[in-house]
């Protein structure tokens, strides 16, 4: 029978943990988990950002061109055909934002941030708000300080000018 083989594995020491709780300081017991030298985590930033302008902009085009449209009600129906159009795009704008959202939060980011609720048409902006105004502003300080020690670690001593041409 052949011996198996292990490779310990390095453990991160960046790893930003921000606990969650509630409006009135109640903690959840969940969290949502960084890590601070991941080189992709400000692409998932910006990407993010990004996706978000685009979804935006797709709402308002839709909800544009749904009301260029004929109105009508049909019998039976609480909503009228444009209104159930539009309900119909904001859901699909809403899934989409959840996504959106869970590429930099993580897998069940928003879920763990709605702690039980459901998402809600105004939930999308609040999510937003949080992102922007509590959890990038630490993420933008330690981006800078990977940036200051990638640029140490990887120093090249520039006072040779041996191969400079003046």
């Amino acid at each position: 029978m052949e011996k198996k083989k292990y490779i310990e594995i390095v453990e991160s020491t960046n790893i930003l943990k921000l606990w969650l709780k509630t409006k009135d300081g109640k903690e959840t017991g969940e969290f949502l988990e960084f890590n601070l030298k991941d080189l992709e985590l400000l692409d998932k930033l910006q990407k993010m950002q990004d996706e978000t302008v685009k979804n935006d902009r797709w709402l308002n085009n839709q909800f544009l061109i749904i009301d260029k449209k004929q109105d009508f009600t049909k019998k039976g129906k609480i909503l009228s055909n444009n209104q159930q159009m539009k309900y119909d795009t904001l859901k699909t704008y809403l899934k989409k934002q959840i996504e959106i959202y869970d590429l930099f939060l993580g897998k069940d980011g928003v879920k763990k941030l709605l702690n039980g609720r459901n998402f809600e048409w105004e939930t999308a902006k609040e999510i937003g708000e949080i992102i922007k105004e509590q959890i990038a502003p630490q993420l933008d300080i330690t981006m800078a300080n990977i940036t200051k020690e990638v640029k140490e670690k990887y120093k090249i001593d520039i006072q040779k000018k041996e191969n400079v041409i003046e």
